[in-house]
């Protein structure tokens, strides 16, 4: 079989023709599964003949998330009726058994190719997204901001307006120290996905970060300092935040331990509150936090 065979079989994998006898299978109940866009058309219809081809490039770009149903009215009129068709080309999306989206009339290709991709994203992302964020998850829990911050990129090209994605992008970028072009990224970034929830949360961890990326200069005159007083509340307080900038993150929570073991309420719980933020910028599922938060609540409880 040669290569234009091949290419035209694989395209037409998402495009089917339905009637009365599979619409119920083919659509309704297979929207269950993923979004069926459904094309009513008819051979005299003028605009279908225009529309239909812009309809089938588009779907073919979506071919793992979406099938595309084209329905000739003239040879089911049941179905037109049943649905209220009353003038064509109509279009409708189906999901999860019922009509969520749909337009009538013609379209250009742009509305028809952004029409096709709102659809599409109703099925979430696909297993190879599924797969990277996963990785992502775990770069993240491990700190391999270099690996995650590369998984991240790989998110993006297949979904470039994923809000995990941004925010795995954001929190690699964090971890390495590239605050500035942090900034520059939100600046251009849209509303909607710069106040997303996975967006927010990982800027939550920027000031923190950035703070103790420029106290990690001064960790060894903190250890001499240290020494000649070792209870000093302030200089543990520093301490802990030039070790975390130092990626030192047991260390850091050790001596922020160590602090509200002093004195809980030094500085109305500053040293505590520094604690719950680095958490926040560790990540709840490290290890390190994990460990921290047990010997805080002992600590808090005891």
């Amino acid at each position: 079989m040669n290569n234009i065979d091949k290419d035209s079989m694989i395209s037409k994998t998402n495009i089917i023709d339905v009637n009365a006898d599979t619409f119920m299978t083919d659509v309704i109940e297979a929207s269950k599964e993923k979004p069926i866009i459904v094309d009513f058309w008819a051979p005299w219809c003028e605009p279908c003949k225009q529309l239909t081809p812009l309809l089938e490039n588009a779907a073919k770009d979506q071919s793992d998330k979406l099938t595309l149903a084209k329905v000739d009215i003239d040879e089911n009129q049941d179905i037109a009726a049943q649905l209220r068709i009353q003038s064509i080309p109509t279009v409708y999306t189906f999901f999860e058994g019922k009509v969520v989206d749909g337009f009538q009339g013609a379209k250009t290709n742009s509305e028809i190719t952004e029409f096709v991709k709102k659809s599409a994203s109703l099925s979430g992302p696909g297993e190879e997204v599924e797969a990277l964020l996963a990785s992502a998850q775990q770069k993240i829990e491990e700190r391999n901001w270099s690996e995650a911050l590369n998984i991240a990129q790989k998110i993006l090209q297949f979904d470039p307006e994923s809000q995990i994605g941004f925010g795995n992008l954001i929190r690699s970028m964090i971890g390495l120290n590239k605050f500035k072009e942090v900034r520059e990224i939100i600046d251009a970034l849209d509303s909607k996905i710069k106040n997303s929830k996975p967006v927010t949360d990982a800027l939550l961890s920027l000031s923190a970060s950035e703070k103790a990326f420029k106290a990690k200069e001064n960790i060894q005159l903190l250890k001499e300092n240290l020494k000649k007083d070792p209870q000093n509340l302030d200089y543990l307080l520093e301490m802990a935040i030039a070790l975390f900038g130092n990626n030192e993150i047991e260390a850091s929570f050790d001596m922020l331990l160590r602090s509200i073991k002093i004195d809980r309420e030094w500085k109305e719980q500053k040293a505590r509150k520094q604690l719950l933020e680095f958490f926040t910028s560790a990540g709840f599922e490290a290890e390190e936090t994990i460990n921290a938060r047990r010997k805080l609540a002992t600590l808090l409880f005891s």
